[in-house]
């Protein structure tokens, strides 16, 4: 709670203030902001008045004269300094309700805030807005947010969502009328809103100007599901069928729209075992925080990276990771195999904490690492490269709570995870292989 500052960067106005990590903002210009878009309207002016508290509980006042769009220089524990607004629905599909006890703390945060949706793209329902915050949406233009739909007919969403009743499609005509623009997603949960209710549901959403995206992405399933809801897998074959739909669907809305509006996640390819769609067909990824075309950009940021033909000094290199993510990058795996003197073998780990049903990358744990590893007869103190997307920005812990020297030490091993970008991830690799770095044999 409150505007705790996380980092000051050097040579900056916070950090000519001589403020620090751990410090507060208490108000600007006699208002205490809530949030982060609230100091950010409030900091424009050539003149503010920015009143503090230190660690030790030192209150200040300055008055600081600066361009209008002047940076501050600071980076917050939290973009929200009045908590984040908690989910209120009980969606049969959940991700917050399969998780196991013991993970981080935050991950048990359901959140449905508005705020979080315009400032980091978070997706929320929109089942909690009050007529105060389609006010401030209107006056502060809050575009655009990421909505979950999941289904447009009332009885079905109000089924997925939990709810009594459900006024969707009115809160998006009244957000649409103000000029609030949205990005759609629809979790899709096989006898739910599948078939003709997911074809209605893109549908209703394409006929609304505001409208700028949906996407469509399958139900995630952990084994922890224990008194939940009954629901499946999307199959092979409804992906397949799916994905054909889609296709069609895109062909029209592009002739008739201009972009292909609607599309399937990276997952709903795997699924059906089909070839992720060239980089083109994603036009601007106005859903790659969704999981729409991160392989293609990731594989087209490494397509841009000159690996050598040959290596000086022949070398094994280990990478690990999620199995969808060995299916998913088998074209960067066959360039990397094309490399003379480089012997590559791959670690897929299969997801113990989840179940196997969760094979992505991202959600893979320390224990995942160390049952997934310990029995591959690897040489003490190999070097293993993983998804640098298993660790949260600027720490070193799993999941699951356990730390990377933790894991370490378990499999006397070493680990270097790699950049979420392709060019910079084989960068790394080539550059440690040709320095000695990776493994010689």
């Amino acid at each position: 709670m409150g505007a705790v500052i996380a980092g000051v960067y050097p040579g900056s106005i916070a950090d000519k203030l001589g403020l620090a990590p751990g410090d507060e903002i208490l108000t600007v210009d006699g208002v205490a902001p809530t949030d982060l878009i609230q100091l950010q309207w409030a900091w424009a002016a050539e003149e503010v008045r920015l009143e503090t508290r230190t660690q030790a509980g030192l209150v200040t006042r300055h008055t600081i004269r600066k361009a209008y769009d002047e940076n501050p220089g600071i980076h917050f524990a939290s973009p929200v300094f009045d908590g984040i607004r908690i989910c209120a629905n009980a969606c049969l599909f959940c991700f917050v309700d399969q998780m196991p006890r013991g993970c981080r703390e935050s991950l048990y945060i359901k959140d449905d805030d508005y705020r979080l949706s315009f400032l980091q793209g978070s997706y929320v329902t929109l089942t909690n807005l009050t007529e105060a915050d389609f006010r401030r949406i209107d006056e502060e233009k809050l575009s655009p947010l990421y909505v979950s739909v999941h289904a447009t007919d009332p009885a079905v969403r109000s089924r997925l969502l939990g709810r009594k009743e459900d006024r969707l499609m009115e809160t998006l005509h009244r957000l649409g009328g103000m000029g609030t623009t949205c990005h759609c997603q629809i979790v899709l949960c096989p006898g739910y809103n599948d078939g003709a209710v997911l074809y209605k549901t893109i549908e209703d959403l394409g006929a609304l100007d505001g409208v700028l995206s949906v996407s469509v992405v399958p139900v995630g399933l952990t084994r922890h599901r224990a008194g939940l809801a009954p629901l499946r897998q999307v199959s092979r074959e409804e992906a397949v069928g799916l994905l054909a739909w889609i296709e069609g669907a895109q062909a029209g809305y592009l002739e008739t729209k201009g972009t292909r509006f609607v599309w399937p996640s990276d997952e709903l390819y795997l699924i059906a075992d089909r070839e992720i769609p060239e980089e083109a067909s994603y036009e601007d990824y106005p859903q790659w925080e969704n999981g729409v075309g991160l392989v293609r950009d990731f594989l087209a940021e490494a397509d841009a990276y000159p690996l050598p033909e040959a290596l000086a000094e022949e070398s094994r290199l280990y990478l690990g990771g999620g199995i969808a993510a060995m299916q998913a990058l088998a074209p960067l795996l066959d360039r990397l195999r094309a490399v003379k003197g480089l012997r590559l073998e791959l670690l897929p780990i299969e997801n113990v904490f989840f179940g196997p049903s969760v094979n992505v990358s991202g959600l893979l744990t320390g224990k995942c690492i160390v049952q997934g590893l310990k029995d591959r007869s690897l040489p003490t103190g190999a070097t293993i490269y993983l998804p640098g997307i298993m660790l949260r920005d600027g720490e070193d812990s799993f999941l699951d709570g356990m730390t990377v020297p933790e894991v370490s030490g378990i499999l006397g091993i070493r680990l270097v995870f790699l950049p979420q970008n392709g060019y910079d991830a084989l960068d790394r690799l080539v550059k440690d292989m040709t320095s000695g770095h990776a493994d010689a044999y």
